[in-house]
Protein backbone atom coordinates (compact mmCIF):
# COMPACT_ATOMS: atom_id res chain seq x y z
CA UNK A 1 0.00 0.00 0.00
CA UNK A 2 1.66 3.34 -0.97
CA UNK A 3 0.98 6.22 1.56
CA UNK A 4 -0.44 9.46 -0.32
CA UNK A 5 2.42 11.69 0.19
CA UNK A 6 0.36 15.00 -1.54
CA UNK A 7 -1.11 16.59 1.06
CA UNK A 8 0.49 19.93 1.84
CA UNK A 9 2.09 20.40 4.78
CA UNK A 10 -0.08 22.39 7.73
CA UNK A 11 -2.56 21.55 10.13
CA UNK A 12 -2.44 18.17 10.97
CA UNK A 13 -6.24 16.49 10.45
CA UNK A 14 -8.70 16.40 13.19
CA UNK A 15 -11.26 18.74 14.43
CA UNK A 16 -10.90 22.34 14.02
CA UNK A 17 -10.05 24.18 17.11
CA UNK A 18 -12.67 26.17 18.89
CA UNK A 19 -13.14 29.89 17.18
CA UNK A 20 -11.04 31.54 20.64
CA UNK A 21 -8.30 29.49 20.07
CA UNK A 22 -7.87 30.21 16.18
CA UNK A 23 -8.20 33.96 16.76
CA UNK A 24 -5.40 33.92 19.28
CA UNK A 25 -3.43 31.69 16.71
CA UNK A 26 -3.81 33.59 14.08
CA UNK A 27 -2.71 36.90 16.02
CA UNK A 28 0.41 35.01 17.12
CA UNK A 29 1.26 34.18 13.23
CA UNK A 30 0.55 37.83 12.76
CA UNK A 31 3.22 39.00 15.40
CA UNK A 32 5.52 36.37 13.87
CA UNK A 33 5.03 37.82 10.47
CA UNK A 34 5.46 41.82 11.53
CA UNK A 35 8.40 40.91 13.00
CA UNK A 36 10.00 39.26 10.37
CA UNK A 37 8.52 41.56 7.22
CA UNK A 38 7.70 44.80 9.57
CA UNK A 39 4.66 47.15 7.89
CA UNK A 40 4.85 44.60 4.43
CA UNK A 41 2.64 42.16 6.11
CA UNK A 42 -0.77 40.14 4.60
CA UNK A 43 -3.19 38.15 5.09
CA UNK A 44 -1.67 35.52 3.10
CA UNK A 45 1.41 36.27 4.66
CA UNK A 46 -0.17 35.35 8.23
CA UNK A 47 -2.83 32.63 7.13
CA UNK A 48 0.70 30.44 6.05
CA UNK A 49 2.62 31.43 9.10
CA UNK A 50 -0.12 30.41 11.14
CA UNK A 51 -1.05 26.99 8.83
CA UNK A 52 -4.34 28.27 7.78
CA UNK A 53 -6.19 28.39 4.55
CA UNK A 54 -6.68 32.33 3.71
CA UNK A 55 -10.18 31.61 3.69
CA UNK A 56 -9.80 30.28 7.46
CA UNK A 57 -7.71 33.90 8.33
CA UNK A 58 -10.65 35.76 6.49
CA UNK A 59 -13.74 34.10 8.28
CA UNK A 60 -12.12 35.24 11.36
CA UNK A 61 -10.39 38.94 10.53
CA UNK A 62 -12.73 40.16 6.83
CA UNK A 63 -10.01 42.46 6.18
CA UNK A 64 -6.05 43.46 6.78
CA UNK A 65 -7.31 46.47 9.22
CA UNK A 66 -9.96 44.21 10.98
CA UNK A 67 -6.73 41.90 12.03
CA UNK A 68 -4.38 44.56 12.53
CA UNK A 69 -7.09 46.28 14.62
CA UNK A 70 -7.43 43.21 16.58
CA UNK A 71 -3.27 43.04 17.15
CA UNK A 72 -3.79 46.87 18.63
CA UNK A 73 -6.14 45.72 21.09
CA UNK A 74 -4.49 43.15 22.27
CA UNK A 75 -1.69 44.79 22.99
CA UNK A 76 -3.49 47.79 24.36
CA UNK A 77 -4.93 45.85 27.01
CA UNK A 78 -1.16 44.98 28.46
CA UNK A 79 0.11 48.98 27.52
CA UNK A 80 -3.30 49.85 29.59
CA UNK A 81 -2.75 48.15 32.48
CA UNK A 82 1.12 48.85 32.90
CA UNK A 83 -0.47 53.04 32.41
CA UNK A 84 -3.01 52.43 35.08
CA UNK A 85 -0.84 51.07 37.39
CA UNK A 86 1.84 54.18 36.98
CA UNK A 87 -1.14 56.64 37.90
CA UNK A 88 -2.52 55.03 40.94
CA UNK A 89 1.01 56.10 42.23
CA UNK A 90 0.62 58.69 45.08
CA UNK A 91 2.96 60.88 43.00
CA UNK A 92 2.95 64.27 41.92
CA UNK A 93 1.15 65.03 38.39
CA UNK A 94 4.73 66.23 36.78
CA UNK A 95 5.90 62.93 37.99
CA UNK A 96 3.03 61.01 36.78
CA UNK A 97 3.77 62.18 33.50
CA UNK A 98 7.17 61.69 32.83
CA UNK A 99 6.12 58.05 33.83
CA UNK A 100 3.52 57.71 31.33
CA UNK A 101 6.42 59.13 28.72
CA UNK A 102 8.97 56.49 29.99
CA UNK A 103 6.39 53.70 29.79
CA UNK A 104 4.98 54.65 26.21
CA UNK A 105 8.84 55.02 24.63
CA UNK A 106 9.54 51.71 26.27
CA UNK A 107 6.63 50.38 24.44
CA UNK A 108 7.75 51.62 20.99
CA UNK A 109 11.14 50.50 21.45
CA UNK A 110 10.57 47.52 22.11
CA UNK A 111 8.77 46.08 19.58
CA UNK A 112 9.10 48.94 16.81
CA UNK A 113 7.84 46.62 13.94
CA UNK A 114 5.06 46.31 15.77
CA UNK A 115 4.27 49.67 16.58
CA UNK A 116 4.75 50.77 12.83
CA UNK A 117 1.91 48.04 11.96
CA UNK A 118 -0.50 49.61 14.29
CA UNK A 119 0.28 53.06 13.86
CA UNK A 120 -0.17 52.78 9.99
CA UNK A 121 -3.06 54.36 8.42
CA UNK A 122 -5.37 51.88 7.30
CA UNK A 123 -8.63 51.81 5.09
CA UNK A 124 -11.07 50.00 6.21
CA UNK A 125 -14.65 50.92 3.80
CA UNK A 126 -14.90 54.50 3.57
CA UNK A 127 -12.63 55.38 6.59
CA UNK A 128 -9.04 55.23 7.21
CA UNK A 129 -7.95 54.92 11.21
CA UNK A 130 -5.00 54.31 13.11
CA UNK A 131 -5.86 51.29 15.64
CA UNK A 132 -3.20 51.88 17.84
CA UNK A 133 -3.04 55.61 18.15
CA UNK A 134 -7.06 55.99 18.69
CA UNK A 135 -7.33 53.62 21.61
CA UNK A 136 -4.57 55.07 23.60
CA UNK A 137 -5.94 58.20 22.79
CA UNK A 138 -9.46 57.09 24.05
CA UNK A 139 -7.94 56.16 27.34
CA UNK A 140 -5.57 59.19 27.58
CA UNK A 141 -8.99 61.44 27.25
CA UNK A 142 -10.81 59.49 30.35
CA UNK A 143 -7.42 60.30 31.78
CA UNK A 144 -7.48 64.08 30.96
CA UNK A 145 -11.31 64.08 31.85
CA UNK A 146 -10.38 63.36 35.55
CA UNK A 147 -7.43 65.76 35.49
CA UNK A 148 -9.48 68.86 34.16
CA UNK A 149 -12.65 68.11 36.77
CA UNK A 150 -10.44 67.55 39.70
CA UNK A 151 -8.29 71.13 38.91
CA UNK A 152 -11.95 72.75 38.07
CA UNK A 153 -11.02 73.11 34.41
CA UNK A 154 -13.00 72.52 31.60
CA UNK A 155 -13.44 69.02 30.37
CA UNK A 156 -14.22 69.40 27.33
CA UNK A 157 -10.69 70.15 26.56
CA UNK A 158 -9.66 66.48 27.17
CA UNK A 159 -10.33 65.04 24.02
CA UNK A 160 -8.01 68.00 22.46
CA UNK A 161 -5.42 67.34 24.74
CA UNK A 162 -5.07 63.06 24.45
CA UNK A 163 -5.39 63.07 21.11
CA UNK A 164 -2.02 66.05 21.20
CA UNK A 165 -0.36 64.82 24.08
CA UNK A 166 -0.10 61.22 22.80
CA UNK A 167 0.85 62.25 18.91
CA UNK A 168 3.66 63.81 21.14
CA UNK A 169 4.65 60.93 22.86
CA UNK A 170 4.27 58.38 20.48
CA UNK A 171 5.93 60.19 17.33
CA UNK A 172 8.70 61.65 19.23
CA UNK A 173 9.73 58.01 20.75
CA UNK A 174 9.73 56.57 17.49
CA UNK A 175 11.78 59.25 16.04
CA UNK A 176 14.28 58.82 19.33
CA UNK A 177 14.01 54.73 18.69
CA UNK A 178 15.01 55.06 14.97
CA UNK A 179 18.47 57.75 16.07
CA UNK A 180 18.84 58.16 19.84
CA UNK A 181 20.86 60.55 19.79
CA UNK A 182 20.61 61.54 23.26
CA UNK A 183 20.56 59.49 26.12
CA UNK A 184 17.17 57.75 26.94
CA UNK A 185 16.40 59.47 30.45
CA UNK A 186 17.69 63.02 28.61
CA UNK A 187 15.06 62.21 25.94
CA UNK A 188 12.08 61.74 28.35
CA UNK A 189 13.18 64.61 30.75
CA UNK A 190 13.22 66.58 27.47
CA UNK A 191 9.49 65.59 26.30
CA UNK A 192 8.23 65.88 29.71
CA UNK A 193 9.09 69.67 29.78
CA UNK A 194 7.58 69.88 26.28
CA UNK A 195 4.11 68.23 27.36
CA UNK A 196 4.34 69.72 31.27
CA UNK A 197 3.15 73.33 30.82
CA UNK A 198 -0.20 72.64 29.19
CA UNK A 199 -1.44 70.85 32.33
CA UNK A 200 0.52 73.15 34.59
CA UNK A 201 -1.19 76.23 33.25
CA UNK A 202 -4.61 74.77 34.72
CA UNK A 203 -3.06 74.03 37.98
CA UNK A 204 -1.88 70.74 37.46
CA UNK A 205 1.22 71.56 39.84
CA UNK A 206 -1.39 70.92 42.56
CA UNK A 207 -2.84 67.66 41.83
CA UNK A 208 -1.23 64.55 42.96
CA UNK A 209 -2.18 60.65 42.58
CA UNK A 210 -3.54 58.36 42.36
CA UNK A 211 -5.22 59.10 39.38
CA UNK A 212 -7.88 56.09 38.40
CA UNK A 213 -10.04 55.57 35.16
CA UNK A 214 -12.65 54.31 37.25
CA UNK A 215 -13.26 57.33 39.12
CA UNK A 216 -14.61 59.18 35.49
CA UNK A 217 -17.74 57.13 35.65
CA UNK A 218 -18.28 58.49 38.86
CA UNK A 219 -17.56 61.92 38.41
CA UNK A 220 -20.20 61.25 35.47
CA UNK A 221 -22.72 59.78 37.64
CA UNK A 222 -22.50 62.76 40.15
CA UNK A 223 -22.76 65.10 37.11
CA UNK A 224 -25.97 63.82 35.91
CA UNK A 225 -27.59 63.29 39.71
CA UNK A 226 -26.81 67.15 40.12
CA UNK A 227 -27.96 68.19 36.62
CA UNK A 228 -31.81 66.76 37.25
CA UNK A 229 -32.15 67.03 40.84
Amino acid sequence: MTRDTSRRPGRPPGPPPDPARRRAEILDAAERVVARAGTHITIAQVAAEAGYARTAVYAVFPDLPALIDALAQRHMEGVITAADAVLAQPLPARELLRAIVRLMSDVVEADPNLHHVMMQRLESGDTEHRPFFTRVSDWATAVFDIILRRVGADPELARIWATATVGAILMSAEAWSQDPARSREDFVDQLTAFLWPTVESVGGDRLVGPISVDELAALRGRADGTSSS
